[in-house]
């Protein structure tokens, strides 16, 4: 199986994340996580990072500055096997960003969105990697 790659952005907004409630007909239903996606050929991961950000919130980061934080392993739906790694990168904003799912492009892929305070967050809604990335991050 060919390797892909995956970007991602979390965002820091004073002492809390934003984490998006994915929808029940996808990956990972109705787990929290960050907006998200696949990487496209000839795109860096930050140029992904944005741009996936975008399509899932309608909100456009083009020129704010993120930060690299870590790679995250993206497993196949039955758990089995590593399809591909996530570039996760870190945006901290002084006001908190609102996703508009009506008005995103990719939208219906999360139901909900909220901030989390670390003692908010547990890794069965998330997974080990996304709360180990926010315990990184909020601690």
């Amino acid at each position: 199986m060919k390797q892909q790659s995956y970007v991602g952005i979390m965002v820091k907004c004073k002492d809390k994340v934003l984490l998006c409630k994915r929808n029940n007909l996808g990956s990972f239903p109705g787990m929290w996580s960050i907006p998200g996606g696949k990487l496209e050929e000839n795109e860096t991961t930050q140029e992904g990072a944005k741009r996936e950000f975008f399509e899932e919130t309608a909100v456009s980061i083009d020129d704010q500055e993120i930060t690299f934080i870590g790679l995250i392993p993206r497993h196949t739906r039955d758990g089995k096997k590593v399809k591909g790694l996530m570039y996760v990168y870190l945006l901290i904003v002084e006001e908190c960003i609102e996703p508009d799912f009506e008005k995103a492009i990719d939208g219906e892929e999360h139901t909900d969105w909220k901030y989390f305070s670390f003692d908010e967050i547990r890794a069965e809604n998330t997974g080990d990697y996304m709360y180990k990335l926010a315990e990184i991050i909020l601690q």
